[in-house]
This record gives C-alpha cells, sequence and structure tokens, in this order.
C-alpha cells in the first residue's frame, strides 16, 4: 500500500509544475557537462530530457550516429538531471566520462527539474512551435527517437 502511495504522490508531483501543451520556452540558463553556461534560446525547436541512466544511454547512442553538431543544426537541447546521482559519484565518475562526448549535455539543478515531466524509464520530448511547447511524447527506444527526426 505504501508504494502505491509513493508512486501515486511522485506522479502527481512529476506533474504539478511541468511544461505543458501551450507554455513558453522556458527562461532557463543552465551549465553543460563542461561548465559552460547554456540559455535556452526562443528559437529551440526540441527538447530532449533524460532523468535516468538508461535514458542518457538511449540518447547517447542516437547521438552518435549523428553528424557532429546535430544537435545546434536542428535547434534541439539535451537536458539530463542527474541531482539524484550522489555528488562524488558524479564529479569523479560520470561528469569525466560526459566530457569525451561530442554534444553538450545541459545539467539540471534541483531548482528547476520540476519543470520536466517524467514517466518511469521514458525520454521525455518537448516539441516547441513559436516559442511554445506544442507537443509532449515519451518514448523509450533509439528508433523511436529516429522517427522524430524524419
Amino acid at each position: 500500500m505504501k508504494k502505491i502511495l509513493f508512486t501515486i504522490l511522485l506522479a502527481i508531483g512529476a506533474f504539478a509544475n511541468s511544461l505543458t501543451i501551450g507554455d513558453n520556452i522556458p527562461n532557463l540558463t543552465i551549465n553543460d557537462q563542461f561548465e559552460k553556461v547554456h540559455t535556452i534560446k526562443a528559437d529551440t525547436k526540441t527538447i530532449l530530457f533524460s532523468a535516468t541512466k538508461a535514458e542518457s544511454e538511449t540518447i547517447k547512442v542516437f547521438l552518435e550516429s549523428k553528424d557532429k553538431g546535430f544537435l545546434e543544426k536542428n535547434n534541439i537541447q539535451y537536458i539530463a538531471d542527474i541531482t539524484g546521482m550522489p555528488s562524488i559519484i558524479s564529479k569523479f565518475f560520470a561528469l569525466p566520462k560526459m566530457k569525451k562526448y561530442d554534444f553538450s549535455i545541459l545539467l539540471i539543478d534541483e531548482k528547476n527539474k520540476d519543470l520536466f515531466s517524467v514517466k518511469e524509464e521514458k525520454i521525455t520530448v518537448y516539441t516547441f512551435k513559436d516559442s511554445k511547447v506544442s507537443d509532449v511524447k515519451y518514448i523509450s527506444t533509439k528508433e523511436e527517437l529516429e522517427s522524430i527526426f524524419k
């Protein structure tokens, strides 16, 4: 019973303040894995959001199959939530690994992570039109990511 109640509360909390269709692109400035500051721009077409290692791995495999600069050329922002990771793990293992990638991963912090809705084991894909959320999808596979960008 406690597990069911916890899941319900988690689901409610995950969507309480998250972006929904019709919302404006968030005014958000965050660092990437190289500690370079990025601002989400009005011309952003897509945000890929991952909340777990498995989701991040799926996005990584997808991006590694693309030409360098794919994110920039297509006005895509990739945002990851690593706030649940112990800081010692992120500092000595995760971040050094991420610094080897050819693409930026924007790393959300505690105060902004509620902007993005989460479904268990799903990548959240926000699509924007005229600086407003026009679609929200939850996907699991590289193939589903491929189909979005065809």
